[in-house]
């Protein structure tokens, strides 16, 4: 256990950055391979670091909606937008784009600094002329989905019609913890070791009642093997109205709109559908939110 704590200090003070974001420059997949109409976009982070996207087009027109795909933590984009490229097929837009450090994105990915971008990329969004600010939706996956609670919570004015949260967690230390308590070497130090390695700042619990009053559909399976169902759970109960839990059966870990997509597939849609047939969200001016420290 000495050698162990040995081991895990230097990151302790590095931040352990590694210990949630893991992003690769490879380019796994383009939209043209797929036949897909889009547009690579470039867009600067609250703090000017600058970011990339693609902005993939409904095969309709209207499109019935945008779609933001928040995504998780490993290798970029390229390897995540076919998790929500269906949806050009339903006739809504998706805008999929990296953090910091991902892909072409500049910088080093931080919690604090991925909540800016986060914020960042819904106000490009919603600042497009292309685009009906009356009818954008956020889909965040895994630890995406932290990243939107967060970024949502904080940002102010008009905000998006719906919130969809797939397969992830309310608190990145309690989620440290269960991952270091599933091996014999950290089960018994899963708690202190997660509240000395891990900040949580920006945990998901302190932005949920923050949010503004859009429908949420938190969507988790009760055989993720990564992030497992009592974090949807907790975070369901959490959440105020309206709200709606998906509870997925078999699909392990981001697999229930890939490999159950024929089964749940449609009740996304649905959700989407209804949202955006209600009328538009603003946040209260009275729930101005503290802005993410910045320039």
């Amino acid at each position: 256990m000495k050698r162990l704590l040995v081991l895990l200090m230097p990151a302790a003070f590095a931040g352990c950055t590694s210990l949630y974001f893991h992003p690769t420059t490879q380019v796994y997949a383009r939209p043209e391979e797929f036949k897909l109409r889009y547009e690579d976009v470039r867009f600067p982070s609250r703090d000017g670091t600058g970011l990339t996207g693609m902005l993939l087009y409904a095969s309709t027109s209207p499109a019935r909606g945008t779609v933001i795909q928040f995504h998780g933590n490993g290798e970029n984009m390229t390897s995540h937008f076919l998790n929500s490229a269906w949806l050009t097929a339903k006739g809504y837009n998706v805008f999929a784009f990296d953090y910091r450090g991902y892909g072409s994105s500049e910088g080093t990915p931080t919690q604090e600094g991925c909540v800016e971008d986060g914020i960042a990329a819904v106000d490009y969004v919603m600042g497009r002329k292309d685009v009906d600010p009356g009818r954008v939706a956020v889909w965040g996956q895994s630890l995406g989905g932290a990243i939107a609670v967060a970024a949502l919570g904080i940002r102010r004015g008009p905000a998006p019609q719906a919130l969809i949260l797939e397969s992830t967690f309310d608190s990145y230390r309690d989620m440290a913890a269960d991952a270091l308590s599933r091996s014999w070497l950290t089960w018994a130090l899963q708690w202190p070791l997660s509240r000395l390695l891990i900040s949580d700042e920006y945990k998901p619990a302190k932005y949920l009642n923050r949010l503004p009053a859009s429908p949420v559909l938190v969507v988790h399976s009760d055989d993720d093997e990564v992030v497992p169902c009592r974090f949807g759970e907790r975070m369901f109960s959490a959440l105020p109205e309206p709200k709606e839990f998906l509870r997925v059966r078999g699909a392990r870990h981001l697999e229930t709109f890939g490999k159950y997509g024929a089964s749940y597939r449609p009740r996304l849609t649905q959700f989407l559908d209804r949202a955006m047939a209600a009328p538009s969200q603003t946040l209260p001016a009275e729930k101005k939110q503290p802005r993410v420290p910045g320039p």
